[in-house]
């Protein structure tokens, strides 16, 4: 299975920032297929006020549309944890034609 690992900024309705940390994208057919996924984000920053989470925005200037699954905070540290489940792969529409970095995928 793949990992795809990012750096990315949680947003809600009106493309509003409510959040900003690190996604782990569980991707069963690979980072080159069409598939549902799964992941989490564990969140440094996490302020959602009445706004939902409706997408994230990868460190790549990619737009992933999100469904929220669940979240909680993490007893070991201390971050707020988002569970979701994601159309993949991303959309290509907010990438910028300098991305900031290279996200990672990591397979075992």
């Amino acid at each position: 299975m793949a990992v795809f690992k990012s750096a990315v900024r949680v947003r809600g309705a009106g493309e509003r920032s409510i959040g900003e940390g690190m996604a782990y994208i569980h991707l069963p057919r690979g980072p080159e297929r069409a598939q549902e996924a799964t992941g989490t984000v564990s969140l440094r920053r996490w302020e959602p006020g009445a706004d939902a989470p409706t997408h994230l925005t990868l460190e790549d200037g990619r737009r992933l549309p999100i469904a929220v699954a669940g979240s909680t905070l993490s007893d070991c540290s201390r971050n707020h944890i988002l569970r979701f489940t994601a159309a993949w792969p991303p959309d290509d529409r907010e990438a910028s034609a300098e991305s900031r970095g290279s996200p990672t995928v990591a397979t075992s």
